[in-house]
């Protein structure tokens, strides 16, 4: 057998291997989930002299990929949250499409795009997040983009 026909055999051997192996891996699945949380700020962790609110609600697709043994190995989250921001006397809202990436394996979350803006007419944007945030097992590893509050801004709207 010439060299070049054991290099071409073992090439379409390689491929046919590669080929069964993708087609038995687990097909990535969808699930649709309801993401509502809330959390309050009060005494010295609010930026007012009040209490406030700050809520987000929808509803996201979790996708689910599988390596070659069924084992989960990443997520991506997709859907756009409902936020608020809210006192005893008023409440702003804010849509926030921004996607997350998981790594199930090194336990690292990638959320990009814009979190929230709130906006008051007259003011523009007294609040928003927007950018790239990675968090891990600890908390918020890194962080780069838009983080901006008007604290005098915010909190007079949600005081009248």
């Amino acid at each position: 057998m010439t060299s070049r026909l054991f290099i071409a055999i073992a090439a379409v051997a390689t491929a046919a291997l590669l080929l069964a192996t993708a087609a038995s891996a687990t097909p990535p699945t969808s699930e649709l989930m309801a993401a509502d949380y809330s959390r309050t700020f009060t005494g010295a962790d609010s930026p007012c002299g009040f209490d406030i609110i700050f809520s987000g609600a929808g509803t996201v697709t979790v996708t689910t990929y599988y390596d070659s043994t069924g084992t989960p190995i990443r997520e991506s989250i997709h859907g756009s949250l409902a936020h608020t921001v809210s006192s005893a006397w008023q409440t702003l809202s804010s849509k926030g499409p921004a996607p997350v990436h998981i790594d199930l394996i090194a336990g690292v979350a990638v959320d990009t795009g814009k979190e929230f803006a709130f906006h008051i007419q007259g003011s523009g944007v007294v609040w928003a997040q927007n950018g790239r945030f990675v968090f891990g097992d600890v908390g918020l590893v890194s962080y780069t983009g838009l983080n901006s509050l008007d604290t005098n801004a915010l909190c007079g709207a949600l005081a009248s």
